[in-house]
């Protein structure tokens, strides 16, 4: 198996990992822990190839940071999981009381995930996934940052569940000789090759194959991970070829006496090396009972039973929980969320009003002033760059975080990705529709507008669709790159579309085709058109003149000064619409491909 991106991180490994037992990866940083973990359990699957014989649906993964929706009391998280994955709903509460009370987690059944302590939020974690009763866990580093008791402590709690008949793997740096000992097999990693696999009282006759005794104040986790980290790596040769990378199983007998022997393979999860994949077809097929006679007839029924059987095993993976039911659980916690996060929603709100304000100010009733054309086009597009570069960065900021949730659940088989995704997009348009309504009406009034509910609306309408192609340009971006780089590619990303939206108002006539057809991709542009539109459109009547003479008295000048007399406002939403489309599709295949790659 490898996995295979810049280097080849793992070479050719093999080995199994057994029903009933707490096994664990060992080896030193850089070895290739976390990269065969993920290739195993199938959290990474680009760059892998190799066999993997195991029953993925019934697995489950806890990464190393315990990643949980936020604001969620753990009974509430609990509940969520019960929702999404027991179709039973009148068992609902007896599971939930039995994990929590077996996991000591009753107590802490009204405290938010976020104030647990680490120890308590690996268990959550655990508790979560044991909602359907999985039969293989995968954990990558479950002792990290954990002080060596309640690091004990875990392993043990891991051990007992591997007693029940679980398969349960997990990574792990450098144990103590405690922790080492509750381990029923391990597995050491370095430089890419195993170098050792099989039970812990087992390694110290295995390092005396090799003509290495390990010291009486040594661990043999240690002294193992000492040997192989060495910086010229000249032992991992011999011992990977002793273990002949993975396919050996060292045990001890009750002599303690070393016995190599490959074991047989028929375990739950069992690697082979470098094995082709098949083509579909014979995969589905495979073992068919095809005519031997030649006659039609036989060859007939032969692929109909190999279609009944095909047919059935895809009906046994699909999920017992509907698509539906999954958007009714998740849009409720979303919203469940929004309103629990009371002082983002206080900070957001106080900006807009702020906003709001200083825009009333700074243009306070000069939108009914014939003299001040330039003013109203500076208010137009100062709107529009308000609500583009706040609906822009905000999910640039939040939003990474939370894919990592939705990465580790989508695998966990907690939902699909299109129920989250619609009820994503459905449960954050309440608040973007207050925010936008609170801007846009202290804006409107304060800067004197026409006392028209319909222009009104229609102003409000044009800043709505505005936030919604933002969002979506923001959600697409947070989908895609870290915080760090989507806070430098948003600001990016935005400069050029703002160039375009205040090009060549003063000599718009003059603009070539090229240039206008390239301003259409410009959302910003096109939502001050529609915003100029919406402000001096529909017949508007002639502006107030305090000078001797106002050219753009009558606000039909202006629009074709401008040279958007001819342009429709549903034209332009439709626009708008399309490039509203466009991100939230982006915003889809980059989440796509990051849960599922």
């Amino acid at each position: 198996m490898r996995v295979t991106r810049e280097r080849q991180i793992l070479n050719g490994v093999s080995g199994s990992f057994r029903n009933g037992q707490l096994s664990a990866i060992m080896g030193p940083s850089g070895a290739g822990k976390s990269s065969l973990l993920n290739a195993i359990s199938g959290f990474r699957r680009d760059g892998v190839t190799g066999c993997i014989k195991m029953k993925r649906d019934n697995a489950c993964y806890i990464t190393q940071d315990d990643h949980h929706q936020t604001l969620l009391t753990v009974e509430e998280l609990m509940n969520l999981s019960c929702d999404l994955k027991l179709k039973q709903r009148h068992r609902k509460a007896e599971v939930l009381t039995e994990i929590l009370e077996n996991l000591n987690l009753n107590h802490r059944r009204n405290v938010t995930a976020e104030k647990l302590s680490g120890g308590e939020r690996k268990r959550l974690s655990i508790a979560l996934e044991l909602v359907d009763n999985p039969n293989i866990f995968f954990l990558d580093e479950p002792t990290s940052g954990l002080d060596e008791v309640t690091a004990a402590q875990c392993i043990r709690l891991l051990r007992g569940m591997a007693r029940e008949g679980r398969t349960i793997v997990c990574t792990i740096h450098q144990p103590s000789a405690t922790i080492y000992n509750c381990f029923d097999s391990i597995y050491v990693l370095a430089k890419g090759h195993c170098v050792y696999q099989g039970s812990p009282r087992a390694t110290i006759p295995f390092l005396r194959l090799a003509q290495l005794d390990c010291p009486r104040n040594y661990s043999p986790s240690d002294y193992i991970i000492e040997l192989v980290d060495a910086e010229d790596g000249h032992l991992v040769p011999a011992l990977s070829e002793l273990t002949e990378n993975g396919k050996l199983i060292y045990v001890a007998s009750q002599a303690d006496i070393v016995n190599p022997h490959l074991e047989s393979q028929q375990a739950v999860t069992t690697l082979f090396v470098e094995q082709p994949k098949r083509p579909l077809l014979p995969t589905i097929f495979a073992g068919s009972a095809v005519s031997t006679d030649g006659t039609l007839m036989n060859g007939a029924s032969a692929l109909l039973e190999q279609m009944k059987a095909f047919s059935r095993r895809m009906h046994n993976g699909r999920r017992d929980i509907s698509g539906v039911r999954q958007f009714v659980v998740l849009i409720r916690i979303m919203m469940l969320r929004i309103m629990r996060a009371r002082l983002a929603l206080t900070i957001q709100l106080f900006h807009h009003l702020l906003c709001g304000l200083f825009f009333g100010m700074i243009f306070f009733q000069l939108g009914n002033q014939g003299a001040r054309m330039f003013d109203h086009l500076k208010f137009c597009i100062g709107a529009v760059l308000m609500i583009v570069y706040t609906q822009v960065m905000v999910p640039i900021l939040s939003y990474p975080a939370e894919v990592k949730v939705v990465k580790k659940e989508t695998f966990n088989r907690w939902y699909t990705l299109t129920p989250y995704y619609m009820a994503l997009t459905i449960s954050r348009l309440p608040l973007q529709v207050l925010l936008n309504i609170t801007f846009m009406m202290v804006t409107y009034w304060m800067s004197g507008l026409p006392d028209q509910i319909w222009r009104f609306g229609i102003f409000v309408a044009v800043g709505l669709m505005i936030s919604l192609v933002a969002e979506g340009m923001g959600l697409a971006i947070g989908a895609t790159f870290s915080i760090t780089n989507g806070s430098v590619v948003g600001p990016m990303m935005i400069a050029p579309l703002m160039g375009l939206a205040v090009y060549g108002f003063d000599f718009a006539p003059q603009i070539t085709g090229a240039m206008n057809l390239l301003m259409k991709f410009s959302y910003v542009r096109v939502g001050v058109v529609a915003m100029i539109l919406a402000v001096f459109g529909f017949q508007r009547e002639d502006l107030d003149c305090d000078d001797i003479y106002c050219h753009f008295s009558d606000p039909r000048v202006l629009l074709k000064f401008l040279d958007v007399e001819k342009v429709s406002l549903m034209h332009q939403f439709g626009i708008l619409a399309m490039l509203m489309l466009f991100f939230r599709i982006l915003m889809y295949i980059s989440l796509r491909k990051r849960c599922y790659a």
